[in-house]
């Protein structure tokens, strides 16, 4: 049966209302892609600019990712309730104003505390769009919803491949500044939210649930089965986001002496092949036999190498570029399973608990992401960078310093891994 046949047998639409609903989706998925690329390009692709115009130290700048990834996580908490109450096509006309505020108000920004407070709106605002997209994709393809959330995935993921060498080269090419950059991509995230608000008052809204938050509802989420699970899942996702947002670009750059462009492009592939793992990991598992397991041993086994390997180069001064690119690609692949950690995370806990644990989990992986964000840039500042052209420079203790305490972390969601055991698939089943 198609997916056109089984919405209308939900709520008989006409053809008309069907179109617009599907262009209200894919502006919907546009606004997704902005919240990657957000998330993404500060201050990671511009660290060394922000830190040359703002003069300040590295702590300073990772903070302005910090206070986007707080804000995101505890919003994560609220969002979720207010989407199963309101629906997503309420909640993201507000939430988007405070996203397309805070991106436009960023680059406009001259203190750290205007910076700071602009990142603040950002994060409330992308927190209300990725799990709005989730619950309109369900409603618009009930019947083949993982299909579509995998295209609006992948769209996402093109905005964090976005913020890195297509976002450097474009400043690097036109000759504008990152503030320029950052205002354009902020008005055309503007016109997007513009025309999803006027086409949403012509779309049929769902009726407002009765759902109400309260913090009980988390306490089936926080059951010790699924500790292990969350640490695993929580701690490789951060370390990969710590790279990918936050001091990947600045570490190639800095230590291994890769041109800006060329730590750009870098990040740009382990994004697409974060992306890859992502969207195929869910197919080789069902080709498995349902197999869960051996790919949560392969994210401890894999964020525990990719820290590693090149803590124990930096200890022999060793700067081979392709050695820190192959663990940054071999982070990619292995630490975003995350179809198959929610394919665990269904098959251990009852129907009426899953929306509190994807929350929860969803909570506690950026909670992470941002303390890894705060702690990164202290290591980098406990030994002094070198000043060259108004660049901080840090050298090989600050990097052994952060890349001591990650491999410290991917310790735990290693041994983490090896106490998450095979489902084959099986649902649970209440007693």
């Amino acid at each position: 049966m198609s997916n056109h046949t089984i919405q209308n047998e939900q709520s008989p639409v006409s053809a008309g209302e069907r179109k617009r609903v599907l262009i209200l989706l894919f502006l919907a998925f546009f606004l997704y892609f902005f919240a990657n690329f957000q998330r993404t390009v500060i201050p990671g692709a511009i660290f060394s600019e922000l830190q040359k115009d703002l003069n300040t130290p590295a702590a300073s700048i990772t903070a302005l990712g910090a206070f986007f990834m707080y804000v995101y996580a505890v919003s994560q908490l609220f969002s979720g309730i207010l989407v199963d109450r309101y629906g997503g096509y309420r909640l993201m006309p507000f939430g988007g104003f405070l996203f397309c505020a805070g991106s436009i108000l960023f680059p406009l920004g001259s203190t750290l505390p205007m910076l700071y407070a602009s990142r603040v709106l950002t994060g409330i605002g992308a927190s209300t769009i990725y799990l709005s997209v989730v619950k309109e994709t369900k409603r618009a393809f009930p019947g083949s919803f993982g299909p579509a959330m995998g295209f609006a995935m992948l769209i996402g993921y093109a905005g964090s491949m976005a913020a890195n060498a297509p976002f450097v080269g474009l400043i690097r090419h036109t000759g504008t500044d990152w503030k320029n950059a950052l205002f354009f991509a902020g008005m055309i995230l503007l016109g997007i939210w513009i025309i999803f608000l006027v086409l949403r008052f012509t779309v049929k809204m769902p009726e407002v649930t009765k759902s109400l938050f309260s913090f009980r509802a988390f306490v089936p989420a926080v059951k010790k089965h699924n500790w292990p699970l969350y640490l695993l899942s929580s701690i490789s996702f951060a370390i990969f986001y710590c790279f990918q947002t936050v001091t990947g670009k600045k570490f190639l750059e800095d230590y291994c002496h890769i041109s800006v462009l060329a730590a750009g492009w870098i990040l740009t592939i382990t994004g697409a092949l974060s992306a890859f793992a992502s969207f195929f990991s869910p197919i080789l598992s069902k080709l498995s036999g349902n197999k869960r397991r051996p790919f949560m041993l392969a994210m401890g086994c894999g964020s525990l190498l990719a820290t590693l390997i090149p803590l124990f180069a930096l200890f022999f001064h060793i700067s081979a570029p392709w050695l820190f690119t192959g663990a940054l690609f071999l982070l990619a692949l292995t630490a975003n399973m995350t179809p198959v950690f929610l394919a665990i995370l269904s098959e251990t806990n009852p129907d009426r608990t899953l929306g509190a644990c994807t929350s929860f989990s969803n909570f506690l992986a950026y909670m992470l992401v941002a303390l890894l964000g705060t702690f990164a840039g202290i290591l980098m500042d406990l030994f002094p960078p070198q000043i060259m052209e108004g660049v901080r420079i840090y050298g090989r203790n600050s990097y052994i310093a952060v890349y001591l305490f990650l491999t410290l972390l991917a310790s735990i969601a290693f041994f983490c891994s090896l106490k998450v055991e095979e489902t084959n698939g099986k649902e649970f089943i209440e007693e």
